[in-house]
């Protein structure tokens, strides 16, 4: 009985914690949190200087994450050196202009990380260049060797298409794609795509923890359960014996009924 106890306690604390993780994840503006790093390469195609491999690059690493106020340290450089860096605090439910940060050709810097669930049709602000666009659609796609959930839009402003691809999880971006002229022709465009992070590498998977949780809590169950059959089974199978004492009682009562 003890054992079954201790296997319910086990499910329930793994629910509890499962339970505490997604409410967590709810309540907070961004996914990620204070020490997680992203990295991203530019590579740009069909221009005069393309060379189909990243020409620049840029880091994010979050200092501090606190609800809706993102702190966060972006450093963009080349192969040979550092080109700008620059540290700064958004507050992603705001749309002050100071909160944006324009690096070179990349994106606005409210273009790499946004809330955390949002769906189709949900609108997301993406600082003073791009605007507040709506959310487009959601697929899974692998970045920097992990497959994740991916939500996307996609729009087109003065003259240029961009299709931008954040992860449902963090609400960071995994990539950019900025499309110049005419979409269909593809005549030329860049591509930001996440090279490496510490944001989802592979960790222990809670899901797959709390189900072989449950799969031994039952297992333990049943053969508790099969202790406990086999000792009411061989207790109600067991002879009893009589006293010399009961012997000579009934032994009288017997003689008694001869008379």
């Amino acid at each position: 009985m003890k054992t079954i106890q201790a296997c319910i306690l086990i499910v329930i604390l793994f629910f509890a914690f499962s339970i505490a993780s997604v409410s967590a994840l709810g309540s907070s503006s961004f996914g990620g949190k204070s020490g997680d790093w992203i990295e991203y390469g530019l590579t740009q195609f069909g221009l005069p200087t393309s060379s189909g491999e990243p020409s620049e690059w840029v880091r994010m690493d979050f200092l501090s994450v606190e609800g809706a106020n993102v702190t966060v340290n972006a450093t963009l450089y080349t192969s040979n050196w550092t080109i700008e860096n620059e540290t700064i605090t958004i507050d992603l439910t705001s749309q002050n202009p100071q909160d944006d940060i324009t690096l070179g050709p990349w994106f606005n810097a409210r273009a790499y990380f946004i809330p955390v669930g949002l769906n189709i049709t949900d609108p997301v602000y993406l600082g003073q260049a791009f605007g507040t666009q709506n959310i487009t659609g959601e697929t899974t796609e692998s970045y920097a060797g992990v497959g994740r959930t991916v939500i996307f839009t996609n729009f087109t402003i003065q003259g240029s298409h961009y299709i931008l691809y954040w992860d449902k999880q963090t609400g960071v971006l995994t990539e950019g794609l900025e499309y110049f002229g005419n979409v269909t022709a593809v005549a030329a465009y860049n591509d930001v795509l996440v090279s490496g992070t510490n944001m989802w590498s592979p960790p222990i998977l809670w899901p797959v923890l709390l189900w072989v949780a449950i799969a031994l809590a039952i297992v333990l169950g049943i053969l508790s359960s099969r202790r406990v059959s086999k000792k009411v089974h061989k207790k109600g199978n067991t002879k009893p014996t009589l006293t010399k004492t009961q012997s000579f009682f009934s032994f009288g009562l017997s003689r008694g009924k001869d008379y």
